[in-house]
This record gives C-alpha cells, structure tokens and sequence, in this order.
C-alpha cells in the first residue's frame, strides 16, 4: 500500500490540484468541481480497505463519503457545502469515540482550541458577506475544537498508528479551514489557496488511511 499512497499524494499535488485550478481560473465549473473530488475518493478508496472490520473504520468510512459530497456541493452552494463538512465532523467525532472515551484532557484541547477559533473568527467578521454565515461559523469552529478534542489527546494517552494518523488528520483538517477561511475573505493569490486545499487533502487521506490500521 505504500506505493499506492506515495501515488496518490503525487497525483494530488502534481496533477488533480493544478487541474482544478487551471479549471476554475477558467469557468469550468464541472471540470473543476470533477477533479476537485477526485483526492477525497482516493481517501474513501484506502478507508475502504477496512472493510468496515470495526465501528471506528465504518464510522469514519461514513465521514469521507460525506465529505466528498461536500468538496462538491461546497462549489454549488456554500451553505449546504459547509452543512455537509459539519456533519462529515460529526461522524467523524462518532469515529473517534471508539478510540478513547472522552477525559479531562478532552475537555482542556476543546477549550483551548474553541478560544483561538472563536478568537479568530471574530476577526473576520465584518468581512462576512451574509451576516448570518457567523453564527453558521462559530457552530462549525465547535465542530473543528471538538474534532482536535477527540484525537490530540488520544494520540498521546493511547499511541499507535491509528490513532497518531487520526490525530494529524485532525489538526492537518483544523489548518486548513482556518487558511481557507482567511485565503477566501483576504482575497489572497491562487497559491496561497493551493497549499490550503493540499492541507486539506492530506488530512483527509491520512484520515483515510487510520481506518484499516487497528
């Protein structure tokens, strides 16, 4: 499997990424919104392997398929786009609980991570374009503090390759969001863009690749 992942990360940076952009940049919307999904596929591909062998893997099997809708629909309609992530977290925190029981530590990653998002948030808050998307945000930045709760400590009270992936996944998951945010209502450069999508792509597949690894 090790070559199959080395494959898939080039084919996602050197390949699928440029793609979508070169699309996008374009107006073709169904060319980029095809190839946009494409590395997220190839994450549901390798949580597939699992087999859905235990309730962690067929929870978080769940997670990536909804997500993949969501790297779609996010390219029609932002709202229901971010409605979906939201429930792709969801089964992804159900997933995460078949790790490690929620503890203290838990409870202290949760808190810290919802005050710097909620910190950081606020900043962007007059840049919204609909006012109403900041309630819609805050709800998601529970999701994203929740989702570092559930793994972060996990990785480290419980160590293994599952659950060392899972939290990377995780964190690789929160910094993306957090640059698409600022990338999009910033107005940075395609570049800047870029490497934000990238995070996300590989906190998906490393996601992806905790499921089969008991």
């Amino acid at each position: 499997m090790r070559y199959a992942v080395i494959l898939s990360v080039a084919l996602t940076w050197g390949m699928f990424m440029p793609a979508h952009f070169w699309a996008q940049a374009r107006g073709r919307k169904a060319l980029s919104l095809t190839v946009k999904v494409v590395p997220t596929l190839a994450a549901v591909a390798f949580a597939s392997l699992a087999r859905g062998a235990d309730a962690y893997s067929a929870w978080l099997l769940a997670g990536l398929c909804v997500c993949a809708l969501a790297d779609v629909m996010l390219g029609v309609r932002f709202e229901v786009g971010g409605a979906l992530f939201f429930a792709g977290h969801l089964l992804y925190l159900t997933a995460l609980s078949f790790n490690q029981a929620p503890s203290v530590w838990s409870a202290a990653v949760f808190a810290v991570a919802w005050a710097g998002l909620w910190a950081f948030s606020a900043r962007y808050r007059d840049l919204m374009p609909r006012k109403r998307l900041m309630a819609g945000v805050m709800v998601y930045a529970m999701a994203l503090a929740a989702l570092l709760a559930m793994s972060v400590p996990a990785a480290f009270a419980a160590p293994s390759r599952r659950t060392v992936l899972a939290a990377c996944g995780a964190s690789l998951f929160v910094l993306s969001d957090v640059t698409l945010c600022h990338n999009l209502l910033r107005h940075k450069p395609a570049l800047w863009q870029y490497f934000s999508l990238g995070a996300y792509y590989m906190a998906q597949l490393l996601l992806g690749l905790s499921a089969p690894l008991a």
